[in-house]
């Protein structure tokens, strides 16, 4: 059931990141620290993993997972954007890439922690 639990976070991610902040977020600042625009987008990954966790446990851990999803992707993007913008990387350069890979990897890592703490 918990690997699930991982898989739903992971297929929410994709929507999170790739559809709902492509449609609904356009002109995010992930650079301020408080950009509305960012928050709104930290909220649609939020908002999932409240949603997916309801089918797997109560509704105070529920909330729980999600505010621990919010806050992390918030400062994993603000890292991620503030360290990008600094250097001026680029998609021609291959730290840019290797930041965006690590990015991904610390997301995911983020599941994992939730669905350790489900268990």
């Amino acid at each position: 059931m918990h690997l699930l639990f991982f898989f739903l976070l992971l297929l929410k991610h994709t929507v999170a990141d790739l559809m709902l902040q492509r449609y609904f977020v356009s002109g995010a600042n992930k650079q301020n620290y408080l950009d509305s625009y960012s928050q709104r987008h930290y909220t649609h990954h939020s908002v999932l993993t409240f949603f997916i966790a309801l089918f797997f446990t109560d509704i105070t851990m529920a909330l729980t997972l999600a505010i621990l999803d919010h806050i992390a992707h918030w400062h994993i993007d603000f890292t991620k954007t503030s360290i990008i913008r600094k250097f001026n990387f680029n998609t021609q350069n291959k730290i840019f890439w290797a930041l965006q890979s690590a990015d991904q990897s610390l997301h995911f890592a983020t599941y994992y922690f939730l669905t350790l703490l489900l268990v």
